[in-house]
C-alpha cells in the first residue's frame, strides 16, 4: 500500500471537520482513528488520538481504540471451517490472510488504475513489447513481495499496539494504587476533620461556660455598683441635712447678732463677760466651720468617686458639687458676718475706760 507522509497541519484540519460533524465522542475517537489508519497510514494510539481530539477523559480514546481495532478485525477476519483445526488457530490464521488479502487488493486496485491509464498503450505496443510485459510480470512480482513487507511492518505494529496496551494496564495498576492511596488520605482527612469538630465542640462549651461566668461577675459587680450608689445617695442625703442644720444654726446666730447689736448700748457694762462668751461661741463656730469643711472635702472627693463609676450619677454629682460651693460661700458670708460683731466688740472694748 502506498502511504501518504504525514502532515500533522492537514491532519489536524481533518480532524476538526470531524470534530463538526460528529459530537458523540466515541464516534469522533472511531473516526478519527479511522482517518490515521487509512488516509495517513498512521497506527492511530490512545495517547495521539486523546493530542488530536482532546475530548473526555483519558478511558474515552482507549475504549474508542479497542472498539476500532476489534471492527476492523471483524470486517477483515476469513473464516475458516475445518472440524481439525483449533478455533483459535482458525481465528489467527483468518485474520491474517484477512490482512494479506486486504493488502493485495489494495495494491490491486492501485496497479489497476495504473493500468488502465496505459490500457491503450499497452494494446497498441503488446506485441512489440514482449519484454516489457516481462518486466510487468517481475514488477507484479515486487509488488507481491512490498505485500508481504507491509504484512510484516503490520505485524510488528501489533507488537506495538500490544506493548502499548501493556503499558496502558501497568499505568491503571498505578492509577489504582493512587487510588487507594487517595482513599487513604481521605479517611484519615475524615478522622481529622471529626478530631476537630469534637475539639471545637468543646472549645465552644468551654467559651460558653466562660462567658456565663462573665455575666455572673458583671451583674454581681453591677449589683455591687448600685449598692455604692445608694450608699452613696445616702451619704449625700446625710450631707444635706448637716448642710441645712449649719444653714440654720448661722441664721439664728446671725439673728443673735442682730439683736446684740441692738442691745449694744444697753450691755456694755457686761461688755467683757459678753466677749469671754463669745469667743467661747467664736471658737466652737470655728469648729463647726471647719467640721463643715471637711465634710464638704470629703463630700467632693465623693462625688469625684461617684463621677467614675457611674455616667448616671453626673447630673446628681454637679448638684451636690453647687449645693457645696454655696455653703462654702454662706460660711464665709457667715464668717463675715460674725467677724463684724466682733471687730465691734473690741473696738468698744478699747475705747471703754474700763480696765
Amino acid at each position: 500500500m502506498e502511504q501518504n507522509q504525514p502532515n500533522e497541519g492537514q491532519i489536524l484540519a481533518d480532524v476538526a471537520e470531524l470534530r463538526d460533524r460528529f459530537s458523540h465522542t466515541q464516534t469522533l475517537y472511531k473516526e478519527v482513528a479511522a482517518l490515521l489508519f487509512f488516509r495517513y497510514g498512521v497506527t492511530p494510539t490512545a495517547n495521539k488520538l486523546y493530542q488530536l481530539v482532546r475530548k473526555g477523559s483519558m478511558s474515552a480514546p482507549a475504549q474508542a481504540l479497542q472498539t476500532f481495532w476489534e471492527d476492523l478485525r471483524d470486517k477483515s477476519r476469513v473464516r475458516l471451517d475445518m472440524a481439525d483445526m483449533p478455533e483459535e488457530l482458525q481465528t489467527l490464521t483468518g485474520d491474517l490472510l484477512g490482512r494479506i488479502w486486504q493488502e493485495a487488493m489494495g495494491h490491486s486496485k492501485q496497479q489497476m488504475l495504473h493500468y488502465q491509464t496505459q490500457a491503450d498503450e499497452r494494446v497498441a505496443l503488446a506485441l512489440e513489447n514482449a519484454q516489457e510485459a516481462q518486466q510487468a510480470l517481475e514488477a507484479g512480482r515486487g509488488a507481491l513481495k512490498s505485500a508481504q513487507e507491509n504484512i510484516e511492518q503490520l505485524n510488528n505494529q501489533l507488537q506495538e499496539a500490544g506493548q502499548e496496551q501493556a503499558a496502558l494496564k501497568q499505568d491503571l495498576l498505578h492509577a489504582k494504587q493512587r487510588q487507594n492511596e487517595l482513599e487513604t488520605e481521605k479517611q484519615l482527612t475524615q478522622q481529622e476533620l471529626r478530631r476537630q469538630g469534637e475539639q471545637f465542640a468543646q472549645d465552644l462549651e468551654r467559651l460558653q461556660k466562660a462567658i456565663e461566668l462573665t455575666e455572673e461577675r458583671a451583674q454581681a459587680n453591677e449589683r455591687r455598683a448600685l449598692l455604692e450608689i445608694d450608699k452613696e445617695r445616702s451619704m449625700q442625703t446625710r450631707l444635706r441635712q448637716q448642710i441645712e442644720e449649719i444653714e440654720q444654726a448661722n441664721k439664728a446666730q446671725r439673728q443673735a447678732h442682730e439683736q446684740e447689736q441692738n442691745k449694744l448700748q444697753d450691755q456694755m457694762l457686761k461688755l467683757r463677760q459678753e466677749l469671754g462668751q463669745e469667743q467661747g461661741e467664736r471658737r466652737a463656730m470655728q469648729a463647726a466651720l471647719d467640721i463643715s469643711h471637711s465634710l464638704a472635702k470629703e463630700m467632693q472627693g465623693q462625688l469625684q468617686l461617684l463621677r467614675t463609676r457611674s455616667a448616671l450619677l453626673e447630673r446628681e454629682n454637679e448638684e451636690a458639687r453647687r449645693k457645696a460651693q454655696q455653703l462654702n460661700q454662706e460660711l464665709e458670708q457667715a464668717q463675715a458676718q460674725q467677724a463684724r460683731p466682733v471687730r465691734l466688740k473690741r473696738q468698744l472694748i478699747r475705747n471703754d475706760p474700763k480696765p
